[in-house]
């Protein structure tokens, strides 16, 4: 889902710079702040599957050369997780919330996706109940997708 993350990161860079601090439920978890946070998240994912240390994690800035810095950062991201597909599954135990834990190498690969599709969700309600409904959902399907690259 590259190309939604892709598609949510450029049409953020577009708001009013304002948007970007909307908030809903928690005052710390921003448009801004979710829109860093699946960015650095893939950093720290593709680490683990890399068996190395979690990269530093930098937070871009909430204007509109952050949003496409930020897009075009996970767009390296979303090529860097394609090296990863057809690795053979494996265990790998790595540092989650201070405990040491053990995940199969696929599980990763699916959270990278699946983390992404939950925050781009949170960020479209934080929209709408900011009375700024303008990320439609439907448009970052899977649907929207083949319809864009058939077009």
């Amino acid at each position: 889902m590259a190309w939604a993350n892709n598609q949510l990161f450029t049409q953020l860079s577009t708001l009013p710079e304002a948007a970007l601090s909307f908030s809903a439920w928690n005052p710390e978890w921003t448009v801004g702040k979710i829109a860093n946070h699946i960015v650095i998240a893939q950093g720290r994912l593709i680490s683990r599957l890399e068996k190395k240390s979690a990269p530093e994690e930098t937070e871009f800035p909430l204007n509109s050369q952050g949003m496409k810095d930020l897009a075009a950062k996970s767009l390296f991201n979303d090529q860097k997780i394609l090296e990863f597909l057809d690795m053979p599954e494996e265990m790998l135990t790595f540092v989650r919330y201070g405990e040491t834990v053990s995940y199969l190498s696929n599980s990763v690969v699916a959270q990278f996706v699946h983390h992404a599709t939950e925050h781009r969700a949170q960020i479209a309600d934080i929209m709408a109940v900011n009375k700024m409904d303008v990320i439609n959902l439907d448009d970052l399907d899977l649907w929207a997708f083949e319809r864009s690259e058939r077009s």
